[in-house]
């Protein structure tokens, strides 16, 4: 492996598109001009297109990928340049999976990683947002965000005959909103990769100064250059803006929506003040108050 992959990772409902919109507009357009035809540039790796793609890999354990103590085994592969099926020095490729081992085998390595960039956004808000998307109430919603042992199934592959029946996909490890922050945060001290953090707030909020540091995050640790930076920067800002998107989706649909459900629901910070119950509050809070501190999400119960 030759460090092939720039992570984009996250719990999901954290502004993972957003970031890919972005990353997206700086790599794969003259202009900086985005629209969602353009998601396709960068894609999700726990997708089955990739299982589909690659099914000799498994040989016998094919059957049972479902299993994640069989589908890990196979995941270095997976991560390949072959397996990926791409001809570049690098791929973006993003994930909602933790940063865990299951028995040996992690879910990605330092040898296949160039470089990661997160986004964490505040859980009061991601309970919300993941309850709408998913379709249960915001206290199962809750529920799932503090399972430790929480999963989610690989994508299916769209315009494509699916192979798996739903027992059958495979799954990936996304734990708890907390652990899953903390097992790619703490990569920062334990592999010498180059990782950005950036808060879901700041990428809406203050989306300008985030992009600069985007830019500045390539060009100083991987001596990348953009031309029509400028140029780019003031379109960035102007095609991903959140309602722009959102008037998108709803002319002309998006892959990533679920359903009946727009994936562009709302995009702001703080709904939970006027949505979660205080004894929801209580719940979220003291599951993973010290790690929202971290972030600067002020605590708004007494725990």
């Amino acid at each position: 492996m030759d460090n092939q992959i720039f992570w984009l990772a996250s719990y999901p409902k954290s502004g993972n598109t957003l970031l890919r919109s972005i990353i997206i507009s700086l790599f794969f357009t003259k202009d900086g001009l985005f629209s969602l035809k353009l998601a396709k540039y960068i894609q999700q790796f726990d997708t089955t297109n990739h299982i589909k793609n690659n099914k000799i890999i498994f040989g016998n354990d094919f059957k049972e990928i479902n299993k994640l103590e069989i589908l890990y085994k196979y995941l270095n592969e997976l991560q390949s340049k072959k397996a990926l099926r791409f001809n570049q020095d690098f791929i973006f490729l993003k994930t909602h999976s933790g940063l865990f081992k299951i028995g040996n085998f992690p879910f990605t390595t330092i040898e296949n990683t160039r470089g990661i960039i997160y986004v964490v956004r505040d859980p009061r808000d991601v309970c919300i947002s993941w309850s709408k998307h998913s379709n249960i109430t915001v206290d199962n919603s809750i529920n799932f965000m503090i399972d430790d042992l929480a999963v989610l199934k690989w994508k299916e592959g769209k315009n494509k005959k699916e192979i798996f029946t739903d027992h059958e996909r495979p799954k990936t490890l996304l734990s708890s909103w907390d652990k899953n922050v903390i097992s790619w945060i703490n990569v920062k001290s334990n592999w010498n990769i180059p990782m950005l953090v950036i808060r879901f707030e700041d990428l809406v909020y203050n989306k300008e100064k985030v992009v600069v540091n985007i830019i500045k995050f390539f060009e100083e640790k991987y001596k990348f250059s953009f031309e029509n930076k400028d140029e780019k920067i003031k379109n960035i800002l102007r095609s991903t803006d959140f309602n722009l998107l959102k008037k998108e989706e709803k002319d002309q649909g998006f892959i990533e929506s679920s359903g009946e459900n727009d994936f562009f629901s709302v995009g702001k910070k703080n709904q939970w003040k006027n949505k979660l119950k205080k004894e929801q509050l209580k719940k979220i809070e003291g599951k993973f108050g010290k790690t929202m501190k971290s972030f600067n999400y002020k605590l708004n119960v007494e725990i």
